[in-house]
């Protein structure tokens, strides 16, 4: 006689998470279902209804927290704009989870725009403006944010990632350098 299997609620939470990502990456809040969420993620629809309560939820917990600047801004700003660059010139994650590719598909989306702008302005412009401070920081905070997601938007959705290491490095150290005039109050 075989044994029940061993229900484990945080393995299956998981599951349904990395499942989330991925079908919100691939197809933005509107057109990602709660069904094929449980079919990727291998569990029975009603499971996101008990852990998340619904769409909506299961999308507050598994985007909304990763559009958040605290990796940057825990180091606080010096070498901040060598680091964005390097981040945001570097990082290639083509097939995987990104939360601003999320965010692209997902913005015109009646219900997750407004959770998506509530949680850009909460979690990295509010933020980046204090950490920068000064009379123009709310200026040059969202002057950085929509720098950073022209290039998100050009590498990662457009695939236009330049594949030479040579444009790489000059694109690093003009951005580099625009971003540090933008980072350091006058």
């Amino acid at each position: 006689m075989s044994q029940p299997r061993k229900r484990d609620a945080e393995a299956t939470t998981e599951r349904i998470l990395v499942a989330a990502q991925q079908t919100f990456h691939d197809k933005g809040y509107d057109a990602a279902t709660t069904r094929e969420i449980a079919d990727r993620a291998g569990v029975n629809l009603a499971l996101i209804t008990r852990y998340f309560g619904s769409k909506r939820g299961l999308f507050e917990r598994a985007v909304l927290p990763h559009l958040s600047l605290g990796w940057f801004l825990k180091d606080g700003l010096q070498d901040g704009a060598s680091r964005l660059a390097d981040f945001y010139v570097d990082t290639a994650l083509k097939g995987q989870f990104d939360p601003f590719v999320v965010l692209l598909r997902s913005l015109s989306s009646a219900e997750a725009g407004p959770m998506l702008v509530d949680a850009i302005q909460k979690q990295a412009l509010d933020p980046l403006q204090d950490a920068i401070g000064g009379p123009e920081a709310e200026a040059r905070a969202t002057l950085v944010a929509t720098q950073l997601a022209g290039l998100i938007l050009w590498f990662r959705v457009m695939d236009k990632r330049p594949r030479d290491v040579q444009t790489r490095e000059r694109i690093r150290k003009m951005l580099t350098d625009h971003l540090s005039g933008l980072l350091t109050p006058e």
